[in-house]
């Protein structure tokens, strides 16, 4: 019996280890995609990579630009919103959310990450001055 259950933790190991493995190769191999260019292959690998590794909040971010890139302003939200929650003191993130819902027509949403924003940089900071100037433009 304590051969067997030694046999079974010895292969959950491995598999984890095995599927972590995958993910970063995934993760590294669309990375070298976007920066080429080659928005179709790395929006496929970033995604392989994230069901390999669903809490790299990278993967999520890279996804977003892609889709912003590509105009799909609520696919990349969608990853933008993703990769918040598993970082939720991102500065960026909390901008690029923000900035969303501004050009949404969402003001309680935008005002929601104008106030996340005034808490994280209390002493104020690029991002903060960028997310409030969206408003003033108008």
């Amino acid at each position: 019996m304590k051969i067997l259950a030694t046999f079974i933790i010895i292969n959950i190991l491995a598999i984890n280890s095995y599927a972590f493995a995958s993910s970063q190769n995934y993760f590294d191999e669309a990375l070298s995609s976007y920066n080429e260019g080659k928005m179709d292959e790395a929006t496929f690998l970033f995604e392989k990579s994230a069901v390999f590794n669903p809490k790299n909040s990278d993967t999520y971010v890279y996804l977003g630009y892609l889709n912003k890139e590509l105009e799909n302003l609520d696919k990349a939200n969608h990853y933008f919103m993703i990769a918040l929650t598993l970082q939720p003191d991102n500065l960026e993130l909390n901008y690029l959310v923000g900035e969303y819902f501004y050009k949404d027509n969402d003001k309680d949403s935008y005002n929601k990450y104008v106030g996340n924003l005034e808490i994280l940089c209390s002493n104020g900071c690029d991002y903060l001055d960028q997310i409030k100037k969206l408003d003033i433009e108008q």
